[in-house]
């Protein structure tokens, strides 16, 4: 037959897409029931994202290497490779939320602007989310695009090679974002240590680095989580620029390096939902607010009483 294995050079695995989509629909289902109980509708772009990644993988099921839908192709590739800008864009307007929590003086002056600072922060972290979620946008568009020259393509190899370059773009660009967000998120770990030094807040009987149990479970979320996407973008990135094709052409590839440390960079939030967590912390500091009066040294590291309900009206 004409066409014969020119796109896709393996026969799609059943079990590995069906086990792998049915994997993305559990979590997409899991977090859509925490936002409901939960009412953290700014979370909605983790089940989004969840729910495409799973499609994606089901579509694979009707690709036929020997006689492949174009459509069907691009359509499983793009919502594969591109429904994880939601993911990241979870973990970017987590952090501008989690660093209002910690932070003791963020909200105290009006009127409230959205170039605020923070001591933990060395960007403003209600501009942090939109920031980075901009980022986030621009290579989400910049990749649907290459998905649609691709899609347009058709024999002519030239159109189709500009399409994965523009790929390669999109997904660079993503990759080289996520790991500035990443040196935005240890700058705060440092900051936090080092405030907790030097107030004496960090004690033996406390979490990781002395920090408060729930804070180090949101940082430890967030590194667990970004470690995984950071492997993914290097392997796509990898991908792309490969002339062989060794990994596009070997499915086993795709399974290991991206679908398994995306779903472990989800899956940490169907164990630690960061709502939760920041509701424990306001009300744990609240706590330590009440032993501590104001102007001692201790006083310094007081959370408000703020919850993720509020927090989402802040960041309306």
């Amino acid at each position: 037959m004409a066409g014969e294995y020119e796109i896709l050079k393996y026969e799609p695995n059943v079990p590995g897409n069906v086990i792998t989509g049915l994997l993305y629909a559990i979590l997409g289902s899991l977090f859509s029931y925490y936002i409901i109980r939960h009412k953290t509708n700014w979370a909605l772009c983790l089940p989004i994202g969840a729910f495409a990644s799973s499609l994606g993988f089901f579509l694979r099921l009707a690709m036929d290497p020997k006689d492949i839908s174009l459509p069907l192709y691009v359509a499983q590739n793009i919502l594969i490779i591109v429904s994880p800008c939601a993911f990241l864009a979870f973990n970017y307007m987590l952090y501008g939320r989690f660093v209002t929590v910690i932070d003791p003086q963020f909200g105290s002056n009006k009127p409230h602007t959205r170039m605020e600072k923070s001591r933990y922060s060395f960007m403003p972290p209600r501009i942090v989310g939109r920031t980075f979620v901009l980022s986030d946008v621009a290579t989400f568009l910049i990749q649907v695009a290459a998905g649609s020259i691709v899609g347009n393509a058709g024999t002519n190899l030239s159109l189709s090679n500009i399409g994965n370059k523009l790929f390669l773009v999109g997904v660079c660009a993503q990759g080289i974002s996520y790991c500035l967000f990443t040196v935005l998120l240890s700058d705060t770990l440092m900051r936090l240590v080092a405030a907790g030094r030097r107030t004496g807040m960090n004690q033996p009987g406390r979490s990781w680095l002395g920090l408060d149990r729930n804070i180090a479970m949101t940082l430890g979320g967030l590194y667990f989580s970004s470690l995984f996407i950071i492997i993914r973008s290097i392997y796509r990135v990898i991908e792309f620029v490969q002339d062989d094709e060794y990994l596009l052409n070997h499915e086993v590839f795709m399974f290991i390096l991206d679908a398994v440390p995306l779903i472990l960079a989800i899956g940490v939030w169907a164990i630690l939902w960061p709502t939760v967590l920041i509701d424990r912390i306001a009300a744990t500091v609240q706590g330590e607010a009440q032993m501590y009066p104001m102007g001692t040294d201790n006083a310094q590291l007081r959370l408000p009483n703020i919850s993720s309900t509020a927090l989402n009206q802040q960041y309306a």
